[in-house]
């Protein structure tokens, strides 16, 4: 069965920018409202491809109706929309890094920085001491984490008391400032540059998805991915999303019979159904 000749010209129209994607995309919507089973080029085309059992359990329909069960479901607008998004905030957000790694790279602030000897702790190297005015003896203040038994992490003070400190390659605090304002403004600088907008995402890649909306649609309309279900299996896989696993014979989640069924002709030509649900 061919796609109704009204949603070829309404994508013949957004082909040739007659009509803005999100007009066409009102257009398929309003048209998806009415169901195509009841079109007598489907019931005649329906009656060619259905058979007389269930593909899945067998059940003949002496016993109960048989139904032209879909295994493959149009993708949702706002999904493929949302992957998009996904894409490009992911691409964005490499570019990004990419951008502060080159800025830092490429700072002379931040890589001809002198490193100067500064006073430390002899026992844990720490710059964090401090000269005691009554004993004249310097204490450290410095901390590490080390971990309890019970497996918590917790701060402990060195508090070493000494006369003469030792010395160590350390920046100065304002040094410190100085690097940290320099990230800071690069940071700010990735952020404008790098900003998401995603109403341009939807500009940009909206009539896309919606011509990628029509080719799904054409697929469905084509009925090349049906099987003949008895009313039971049609409801369990629709409703609530169950097959009837030929290994457990039992209905069980669509994940179950990917991880159960280990030789493809088991599944019945259900790998589309299996591929849909991973995608």
């Amino acid at each position: 069965m061919e796609l109704p000749a009204h949603l070829k010209e309404i994508r013949q129209q957004l082909l040739s920018d007659e009509i803005s994607w999100s007009e066409a995309l009102d257009s398929l919507k309003a048209a998806k409202k009415k169901k195509p089973w009841h079109n007598k080029e489907w019931k005649l085309e329906r009656a060619k491809l259905i058979n007389d059992s269930c593909a899945q359990c067998g059940q003949s329909d002496v016993d109960s109706p048989m139904v032209l069960q879909h295994l493959w479901q149009p993708k949702k607008f706002k999904n493929v929309l949302s992957g998009i998004k996904g894409a490009c905030i992911a691409a964005n957000a490499e570019a990004k890094k990419h951008y502060i790694a080159e800025r830092k790279k490429k700072s002379i602030k931040l890589n001809s920085m002198v490193i100067g000897d500064r006073a430390c702790c002899p026992k844990c190297e720490s710059v964090s001491i401090k000269l005691l005015k009554g004993t004249q003896e310097w204490k450290c203040y410095g901390t590490k984490s080390r971990k309890t038994k019970s497996g918590y992490s917790r701060k402990i003070t060195c508090g070493q008391l000494f006369k003469d400190p030792a010395t160590t390659k350390e920046l100065t605090p304002e040094q410190k400032n100085e690097i940290n304002e320099v990230k800071r403004k690069i940071w700010s600088d990735a952020c404008t540059k790098f900003n998401v907008d995603f109403e341009d995402i939807g500009e940009r890649y909206g009539k896309q998805v919606v011509l990628e909306s029509f080719d799904d649609s054409e697929r469905y309309y084509s009925l090349k991915d049906t099987t003949t279900f008895c009313k039971k299996c049609a409801y369990m896989m629709d409703v609530k999303k169950l097959l009837l696993c030929p290994n457990c014979k039992d209905y069980l989640p669509i994940l179950h019979i990917s991880s159960c069924v280990t030789n493809s002709n088991d599944v019945m030509g259900f790998e589309l159904l299996l591929d849909d649900f991973f995608s």
